[in-house]
């Protein structure tokens, strides 16, 4: 059914993009034009079968390369023909309009997003922007008064293809940033352990000084791929598991830690995924809260920000809670004072600080990439949080 809706769509938008661009070339090159797009798009769906039906797999490869190549080709595809296929309905609809303007408009709108989809995957992927928050609680310990956490997400290392650019100037930027805690929400692979390996020497610059914590995100479980048995599955979890340690980070699962400033002391809590389905429900808070004391000032890691929404904020006794998974879906707006993702569209809590009653919540957009390896204005995300103590008279 999938791949019917998919070639039916992929059809559609074709036969329009070489209608509308048939309306502003010349009669001369009509021809020429549509074999070009015939020819193309027949290299895309040829290229689709071979890596998604048959011989190929996605679920059964390790290797991302050719699969993240292509998903940038395809979208691009996608993106430019998809104005121009509506200016043909468009058309249709509006009594076989003879008029070239909006097939012209249409070619200029898909030129755009066809040119920010290719810079946002060659340029857009490499870039950083570090959020800094001030956070006020009333019941925050004295001796915590100013305290700095950094907090990043997502890294989904298998996308990064070896390159260590970005985790490179992301060490940079947090050591320059100097926290006393680290805390990583979650998704550190896309699916495989292999995908930490040669990345210890990188994580352990940024974790050698701080205390570091770490939780698991919907993507450490191996949950995305086709294994022989549940023997191979379990094998490669329990590596990602012990990666955590070797990276530096303490990874709590359905745990908690305590952190000590003198006499004065905050709880950590970690939780292993929750998440609306399809997406696994393994966090168990009251296993994570267990010893932890009543009034004391909590912060909770969970991956997907549903979590919060669903169970967590009616609680008001986690002031603090911290989440990844959306990526703001790689792409939106991020300027002049704009905090805008089309992840708004299917979730309410997709990036940055959202409140209720006592409870705060901040969703990081994560470092790395998934699916597809580009970031549209949308650039990866380090989070300083500085926590300030409000006095109550």
């Amino acid at each position: 059914m999938f791949l019917l809706i998919f070639l039916g769509f992929y059809l559609l938008i074709t036969i329009g993009s070489i209608v509308s661009l048939s309306k502003i070339v010349s009669k001369k090159k009509r021809t020429q034009t549509r074999n070009i797009i015939i020819g193309y798009s027949l290299f895309i769906l040829l290229s689709f079968v071979y890596l998604f039906v048959w011989p190929q797999n996605a679920r059964s490869t390790e290797n991302y390369k050719w699969y993240l190549i292509y998903n940038v080709i395809l979208s691009i595809d996608f993106i430019f023909k998809i104005p121009l296929a509506f200016s043909f309905i468009l058309g249709l609809v509006l009594f076989r309009i003879k008029n070239t303007v909006s097939y012209f408009i249409a070619f200029i709108i898909s030129i755009c997003l066809g040119t920010s989809v290719l810079f946002g995957s060659l340029f857009g992927k490499n870039e950083i922007v570090i959020n800094r928050i001030e956070l006020e609680f009333a019941n925050l310990p004295k001796n915590f008064n100013g305290y700095r956490i950094v907090q990043f997400s997502d890294t989904h290392l298998g996308s990064f293809l070896h390159s260590k650019k970005l985790m490179n100037k992301a060490v940079k930027n947090i050591n320059e940033l100097n926290p006393s805690l680290i805390l990583f929400t979650g998704d550190l692979v896309n699916n495989f352990a292999s995908e930490v390996n040669s990345w210890s020497e990188t994580f352990q610059k940024i974790n050698q000084k701080q205390n570091s914590f770490a939780i698991l995100g919907n993507h450490d479980y191996g949950n995305y791929s086709n294994w022989t048995d549940e023997t191979a599955k379990t094998a490669n979890f329990d590596r990602i598991v012990d990666s955590h340690r070797e990276l530096g980070l303490t990874l709590l699962r359905n745990e908690n830690a305590v952190i000590k400033e003198g006499t004065d002391s905050i709880y950590i809590i970690g939780v292993e995924n929750w998440g609306h389905p399809p997406f696994p429900q393994y966090a168990d808070l009251d296993k994570a809260m267990k010893n932890v004391p009543e009034n004391t000032f909590q912060i909770l890691l969970t991956h997907d920000p549903a979590h919060w929404d669903s169970v967590v904020k009616e609680r008001q006794d986690i002031e603090l809670s911290l989440a990844g998974h959306t990526h703001g879906l790689q792409w939106g707006i991020k300027k002049a004072g704009i905090n805008f993702s089309f992840s708004y569209f299917i979730r309410k809590n997709w990036g940055g600080l959202y409140s209720y009653g006592n409870s705060k919540l901040y969703v990081n957009t994560g470092l790395g990439m998934v699916g597809i390896p580009w970031r549209i204005n949308m650039p990866g995300e380090i989070t300083l949080i500085t926590l300030k103590r409000v006095e109550i008279n």
